[in-house]
């Protein structure tokens, strides 16, 4: 649902750069197919077009850095869950492509190199959203729909989102 989630409660949302930006490519690929194959107008929209995209990975990128940088001043270490990003584009499609995850984390590992902060990332098949952060009981019977739970152990009550921030936080730090 989120793009972040800090294990403080902390929800960071991706202000979706193609999707905002998803207008102005639609009128842009709609004035290339327009024009005249190889004309000198051909050769200005399809200019305009990968203007119109070069455009929206720079917003992106740049809010990338920003991002990475003010996790980096607060926190001194990060722990991420390495994603199978390519079995959530089939599942999920343009919004998984639109948040750029893969790149995310690139940034953030150059920016706690650069302040001397660790970033650890967890395995994929860490059990982290069917897991109580507090007793460790693991529920089989949750799905994705379910953004809020109650532990059957601990009787304690979870967003889905910030109990897995937990266990993610659990399962990167030394014991």
């Amino acid at each position: 649902k989120t793009f972040l989630t800090l294990s403080d409660g902390t929800k960071i949302a991706s202000p979706q750069f193609f999707k905002q930006g998803l207008n102005a490519l639609r009128s842009a690929h709609k004035a290339l197919s327009r024009k005249q194959f190889l004309s000198g107008g051909w050769f200005r929209a399809k200019r305009h077009l990968a203007r119109s995209y070069k455009d929206i990975a720079n917003r992106r990128r740049d809010w990338f850095w920003k991002t990475a940088k003010s996790l980096c001043e607060k926190y001194d270490t990060l722990v991420v869950e390495t994603l199978n990003l390519d079995a959530m584009k089939r599942l999920w499609g343009r919004k998984v492509s639109d948040l750029a995850f893969g790149e995310f984390v690139l940034i953030l590992k150059w920016q706690c190199h650069k302040y001397g902060k660790s970033l650890v990332q967890i395995d994929t098949w860490t059990p982290t959203t069917k897991v109580c952060h507090i007793c460790s009981h693991q529920h089989t019977t949750l799905t994705l729909a379910d953004r809020t739970w109650t532990c059957d152990c601990c009787h304690t009550h979870h967003d889905r989102d910030i109990n897995a921030a937990n266990v993610i936080l659990k399962a990167g730090m030394p014991a």
